[in-house]
């Protein structure tokens, strides 16, 4: 979906108008208010789910996600709320601001807007129809307008009203400065281009890994053991003096107190690998007792990362057969996980070596020999995170994911000479190396304002979504209410 659809500020003041006919099921739409489930609150105002910016909110987006053909599934529910209720929390911490700033909305403007409501099939105010309708209605309908109004009162102030203009510029909200343009405009005005080289990681050699495995076998063997692992030490002496006096079986242990941390429903340790077990262990040096256990023996009670834990030993230690597929799997997941300098180490030599041929001959042909995957980066400019207010870098390239937000990449790439070759750059899931090919010079367009002005406008209003939902004001129980009290029902 376009992000000026769902998230941006501004489309606070859409949504509060905008009444659509989407209605996302759930019982509680028929609820009294003292069992609406209050989501959270601003300034200790309540936020409950029957809150208009919320419902209007959760219909828009539902309607938007069902025009694009897709399925409500039980996250997208979520999803929907989640940014409903933030839409809503933005709302109320406007309407606070406004009336802490004394706004007070004219009567006369929301007559104009409770017009709208009550037209004849030409289009115009019907009083017949405005009398014939129910007061409570018409009462509600005005608070809302008033809500409505004062939220736009509080957003225009700030940010600038897109219909009251002069120009290009809005009668409200701050202004953009001609500084503040010029410097945008200039702020892509240098650019590089570059040869890249790199390796990725997760082509480390099946060689290396059974080198590895050879040398660090034991941590690959298989223990067949039962576990039982509660929150305290108390409660896990006394379940193991129980087990000890035959008071209770160990199936039934696991059944009545273990937490299962480790294993499966019937007490099974899941995950049984040497090291996995050793991973598990507060102490590691409670491995070798583990180790030492007779079959159908119980350990001691051992600290383990979550709980205290009470093991079995089931049967005998079933040593790595290092030529098997299931073994090659487990050690090539483990180097993964456990051993990613050792792989860096191992590809930033290689890189070094692909640097030593470059520098000797031709940079593509040392990508070759080296088995580099190589491309070319066209021109961008120093821009971190990709802001939109210029070129950016293409970080679907190969080894350029999360190139943007890598300072030392940008660090490096931007201190190098033309033809001149970086050190070995870990970047992401690759090791790279950098060539810098050309220097570029962007010059600024009159006609990149306008672009340039709506950045600014979106950059101040994302500032403020991000202030307001990061305020101490704001208090955000909503996960914990959608369980308990949504999708419950």
């Amino acid at each position: 979906m376009k992000k000026g659809i769902l998230y941006t500020v501004g489309s606070v003041i859409i949504l509060i108008l905008c009444f659509v006919a989407f209605i996302l099921p759930s019982s509680l739409g028929r609820g009294t208010q003292s069992q609406m489930p209050v989501f959270g609150k601003y300034n200790k105002k309540q936020i409950r789910y029957d809150n208009k910016v919320l419902q209007n909110a959760v219909q828009y987006y539902g309607q938007m996600y069902q025009y694009y053909g897709m399925e409500i599934t039980p996250e997208i529910h979520y999803n929907i709320y989640k940014e409903a209720f933030n839409q809503a929390a933005l709302a109320t911490a406007y309407e606070d601001y406004a009336e802490k700033a004394g706004v007070q909305i004219p009567e006369n403007a929301v007559n104009r807007q409770l017009r709208t409501y009550y037209q004849d099939e030409n289009g115009k105010f019907s009083e017949k129809l405005y009398r014939q309708a129910d007061p409570s209605t018409v009462k509600n309908q005005r608070q809302d307008i008033e809500d409505s109004l004062m939220r736009s009162a509080f957003y225009n102030d700030n940010f600038g009203s897109k219909e009251d203009v002069f120009g290009k510029d809005a009668f409200y909200g701050t202004k953009v400065s001609d500084a503040e343009v010029t410097f945008l405009q200039n702020y892509g005005k240098d650019l590089r281009a570059f040869s890249l080289a790199s390796f990725d990681k997760s082509n480390y050699p099946e060689e290396e890994k059974a080198k590895y495995a050879a040398a660090n076998k034991a941590k690959f063997a298989k223990y067949d053991m039962s576990v039982i692992t509660v929150e305290d030490e108390a409660t896990a002496n006394k379940v193991l003096a129980r087990l000890n006096n035959k008071e209770l079986t160990f199936t039934d242990a696991v059944t009545e107190y273990s937490e299962k941390n480790y294993s499966n429903t019937e007490g099974k340790v899941n995950s049984s690998y040497q090291y996995q077990i050793e991973n598990n262990l507060e102490n590691k040096d409670d491995l070798a007792k583990l180790s030492a256990l007779a079959n159908g023996e119980l350990s001691s009670v051992i600290k383990t990362r979550y709980g205290y834990s009470i093991f079995q030993k089931d049967g005998e230690i079933e040593q790595a057969d290092l030529e098997s597929d299931t073994i090659k799997r487990a050690v090539s997941s483990y180097i993964t996980a456990y051993e990613t300098t050792m792989i860096e180490d191992y590809f930033t030599a290689k890189a070094k070596e692909l640097i030593s041929i470059a520098k000797a001959g031709d940079f593509e042909k040392a990508c070759t020999e080296t088995g580099a995957t190589f491309v070319e980066v066209p021109a961008f400019p120093l821009n971190y995170g990709n802001v939109s207010v210029t070129q950016t870098v293409d970080t679907s390239l190969a080894g350029l994911s999360s190139a943007d937000k890598n300072e030392n990449f940008l660090k490096t790439a931007f201190s190098l000479k033309e033809n001149e070759l970086s050190e070995p750059l870990v970047l992401n899931n690759t090791v790279a190396v950098l060539k810098l090919t050309a220097i570029e010079t962007h010059e600024a367009n009159e006609d990149d304002i306008p672009s340039i002005n709506t950045d600014i406008e979106d950059y101040d209003s994302s500032s403020a979504e991000s202030a307001i939902l990061s305020s101490s004001k704001f208090e955000d129980n909503f996960t914990s209410i959608y369980f308990s009290q949504v999708a419950s029902n």
